[in-house]
C-alpha cells in the first residue's frame, strides 16, 4: 500500500471516529436497535478519560496556537519569497492535520485545507501543499460531504473556531 493511500484511510478512519461521520453511523445502528430490547438497545457510554486531549473528544474543539509557524509564514510574506510562503503554508497545514492533538477534527482539517490552498496559491508547485489538499478533500469526497468553501476554511483558520 503506498504511503499516500495509508494517509488517507488513517485520516477517514480519524473523521469516522471523531464525529464526522456520526449520522451515519446513527442511520446504521438504528434498525438494529429496534429489534433489541430497551435494555440492549441502551448504548453503553465510556466517558472519556480526564486526560484526553480535547480534540479527541469534541469535534469542534478549537486550534492549538502555533506562534512559530504563523511567524514564519508572516516573515514569509514580508520577504516577498513565494516558495518560502508556501513551504510555510504547508508546514502549518502538516502541524493542523497531524500534530494538533487538542484541536477538533471539524476544526482542524478546514484550517489546514485553507493553509493548504493559501501554499498552492503562493506555488502551485509546492508538492507538500497539493498532497495535503488532495488527501483532506479525498476523505470528504469518500464520507459523502461537500468540500468546505475556501471562505469558510480561511474563516475558521483565522480565528481557530469552527460552529455549523
Amino acid at each position: 500500500m503506498t504511503k499516500s493511500l495509508t494517509y488517507s484511510i488513517a485520516l477517514f478512519v480519524a473523521f469516522a471516529t471523531f464525529g464526522c461521520a456520526k449520522d451515519v453511523a446513527e442511520k446504521a445502528a438504528a434498525p438494529a436497535a429496534e429489534t433489541k430490547t430497551p435494555e440492549a438497545a441502551a448504548p453503553s457510554v465510556t466517558p472519556a478519560p480526564a486526560t484526553a486531549a480535547a480534540g479527541d473528544s469534541d469535534a469542534y474543539a478549537p486550534l492549538s496556537a502555533t506562534p512559530e509557524l504563523d511567524k514564519a509564514i508572516a516573515d514569509a510574506k514580508v520577504s516577498g519569497d513565494k516558495k518560502k510562503l508556501a513551504a510555510a503554508y504547508a508546514a502549518r497545514g502538516d502541524y493542523r492535520t497531524n500534530e494538533d492533538a487538542k484541536a477538533g477534527q471539524r476544526v482542524k482539517y478546514r484550517a489546514a485545507l485553507s493553509d493548504y490552498r493559501n501554499a498552492i496559491k503562493a506555488d502551485k508547485g509546492n508538492e507538500q501543499a497539493t498532497a495535503g489538499k488532495t488527501q483532506i478533500e479525498q476523505i470528504y469526497t469518500m464520507m459523502g460531504r461537500p468540500i468546505p468553501s475556501v471562505e469558510e476554511c480561511d474563516k475558521v483558520s483565522e480565528t481557530g473556531t469552527y460552529k455549523p
